[in-house]
C-alpha cells in the first residue's frame, strides 16, 4: 500500500525557482503544439499575480481591472497595480461602485465531511488491477496534496476520491473581478466565503477506452441526454455562433492531480471563461452552486510570483522533455501539462488535434513513468485569443487563453465504454453506469493510495 502523510508539494517544487534559472528558456515561435496560433512564449499564462503579491489577481484580459463587481469594503473590489487603480465594472445600463457592490456568497450550513473511508462492502468476485495507473507506486508519485483521500483500481476503473481541496497552491478567489454570480436572485458572487467540504467528488477512469476515429466538435454528441446546450446533462453549445462542443455544458471533464476538478476552457455558454474576467491567477473559481473550486484553464504557474498545480521544476527532463502528467481526463485519457520547447518529444509530431490530444508518431517515446506516448493522449496549452463583442472585456483586445486538456471534445468513444466519468452526463445512453455500479472495491485488494487516516478495509458482505 502507498500512505501519504500531509505532504502538499512533491520536493522539486521545494526548489522550483533555482531550477527554474537553471533551464532552458522556452520557445516562442506562431504555434503551440496543436492548431491554435500561439505568438507569446510557450510559458505564458495570460494570468496576473494575486493583489497580496502586487498583481491585478485574475486570467484573461486586462481590460478585466476594470470589470470588478465586488465590495472592496469586504476584501474584494478593484486592485491597484503600479500606480493603476481598476474599476468597477458597467454592466446593463448599470455603473457598479462600492454602493452597489455585490457581496459574497456565504458556504452553506452543511457540516463538513469528517470521515474519507468508502463505504459498503467489496466485490469478491472481482480481481483488482494493478499495473499502469492501477499502480499504487504510481498514484503515489504523481497524486499531491491532501485533497486526494483514495485511489484504487477494481478490475473496470480507477476510482480516486477527494475533497478537491487544492491543498497545495494557495486560491485568491476574492481577486476575481467578477466571479460567478449566486444566492437570491443570483445578487452575490462566488469568493472564499463560499467554499465548503461537505461533498465529495470522484474521478471513474475507465480502463478500457477505444476512441473515435474523428477528432472533432461533433464527437460524442449523441450520447448526451439533453440537446439545449443548458445543464449537466447536455453538451456545449454556443448559441452565438451555433457552434456545438461534445463535451458537458454544465459538468466537469476530468480531475487534476491534486483532485481539483477540471472543467472546459468554456463557460456554461460555450464561451471562453478568462474574457468573462471570472476565474482567479490559476484559473480557478467556485461556481453557482458552491462547494471547492474548479479549473477552467491551464493551472501552469511559474513558481514564483504565481503558483499553481505545476510549473517547470515538475518537468523531470528540464523543459525540453516531456511535460507532467496533471490530471486523469473522464474518458480514461491522461492529460499532461503544457509544451515548454518545440524540441521535446512529441512537440507538433503530430499537431494537438481539436479534442487536444494526440499519440506520438515515435512509437520509442514514453513518459517519465514509463507509459507509451504513442498512446493517445491529452495535452494544456495555451494559445491567442480575443474579447468579442458584447462581452465584459474590451472588445477586440488580444488575450492568452489556455486549455484544460480536452479542448472540444472528448476522444474516446464513449458509447464504447462500460461506464465512466464522462457518461455521468449521459444518463440515457446504453454505456452508462451509475456511480455505486463502477465504485466497488474488489475483495483483498493489496496495491492502492491512501491519506494517513483513512482505511480501505475490507468489509465483506454477510
Amino acid at each position: 500500500h502507498f500512505f501519504r502523510n500531509f505532504h502538499p508539494i512533491h520536493m522539486p517544487r521545494i526548489f522550483s525557482l533555482f531550477l527554474a534559472s537553471l533551464l532552458a528558456a522556452p520557445t516562442l515561435g506562431a504555434n503551440t503544439a496543436g492548431t491554435e496560433t500561439m505568438t507569446s512564449s510557450l510559458d505564458a499564462t495570460g494570468c496576473y499575480a494575486p493583489k497580496a503579491k502586487g498583481g491585478w489577481g485574475f486570467c484573461g484580459p486586462l481590460s478585466c481591472k476594470d470589470a470588478y463587481i465586488t465590495c472592496s469594503s469586504k476584501g474584494g473590489g478593484p486592485a491597484t497595480v503600479n500606480g493603476t487603480t481598476g474599476t468597477f465594472v458597467s454592466l446593463g445600463g448599470t455603473q457598479y461602485s462600492e454602493a452597489t457592490c455585490q457581496s459574497w456568497l456565504e458556504r452553506t450550513s452543511a457540516a463538513d465531511i469528517q470521515d474519507w473511508n468508502p463505504k459498503g462492502t467489496c466485490d469478491s468476485t472481482c480481481t483488482q488491477k494493478t499495473s499502469g495507473v492501477c499502480s499504487g507506486e504510481f498514484l503515489a508519485s504523481v497524486l499531491v496534496g491532501t485533497g486526494v483521500k483514495y485511489a484504487f483500481c477494481n478490475d473496470k476503473w480507477l476510482v480516486i476520491s477527494s475533497s478537491g481541496q487544492p491543498s497545495v497552491f494557495d486560491l485568491n478567489l476574492d481577486d476575481i473581478p467578477f466571479p460567478p454570480a449566486g444566492g437570491t436572485n443570483q445578487q452575490q458572487r462566488t469568493g472564499m466565503a463560499t467554499l465548503d467540504t461537505t461533498r465529495v467528488g470522484q474521478l471513474y477512469y475507465p480502463l478500457s477506452v477505444t476512441d473515435l476515429s474523428t477528432s472533432t466538435a461533433s464527437n460524442n454528441l449523441g450520447v448526451y441526454d439533453v440537446k439545449t446546450g443548458s445543464g449537466q446533462y447536455s453538451y456545449l453549445i454556443n448559441s452565438a455562433t451555433s457552434t456545438s462542443y461534445g463535451l458537458p455544458s454544465d459538468a466537469g471533464i476530468g480531475m487534476g492531480v491534486n483532485g481539483q476538478s477540471i472543467f472546459p476552457i468554456y463557460n456554461n455558454n460555450a464561451q471562453y471563461t478568462p474574457q468573462k474576467c471570472e476565474v482567479d491567477s490559476c484559473s480557478n473559481h467556485v461556481g453557482q452552486g458552491g462547494g471547492q473550486p474548479h479549473f477552467h484553464g491551464d493551472p501552469f504557474g511559474d513558481q514564483s510570483t504565481t503558483t499553481c498545480l505545476y510549473g517547470p521544476s515538475n518537468y523531470s527532463s528540464g523543459t525540453t522533455g516531456h511535460p507532467p502528467i496533471v490530471g486523469f481526463a473522464h474518458d480514461g485519457h491522461l492529460i499532461y501539462g503544457r509544451y515548454l520547447s518545440d524540441s521535446a518529444p512529441g512537440f507538433a509530431a503530430p499537431l494537438l488535434d481539436a479534442c487536444g490530444g494526440h499519440s506520438h508518431t515515435d512509437t520509442t517515446d514514453v513518459d517519465e513513468h514509463g507509459f507509451s506516448l504513442s498512446n493517445y493522449h491529452y495535452h494544456t496549452q495555451a494559445f491567442d485569443a480575443a474579447c468579442p463583442s458584447g462581452g465584459i472585456c474590451k472588445e477586440g483586445e488580444p488575450y492568452v487563453a489556455s486549455s484544460t486538456g480536452p479542448f472540444q471534445c472528448f476522444k474516446a468513444d464513449l458509447s464504447a465504454q462500460e461506464g465512466s466519468s464522462a457518461l455521468l452526463a449521459a444518463t440515457a445512453s446504453a454505456a452508462y453506469k451509475s456511480k455505486n455500479q463502477m465504485g466497488y472495491r474488489c475483495c483483498g485488494m493489496s496495491d492502492y493510495y491512501v491519506l494517513n487516516g483513512v482505511s480501505l478495509t475490507d468489509v465483506t458482505a454477510a
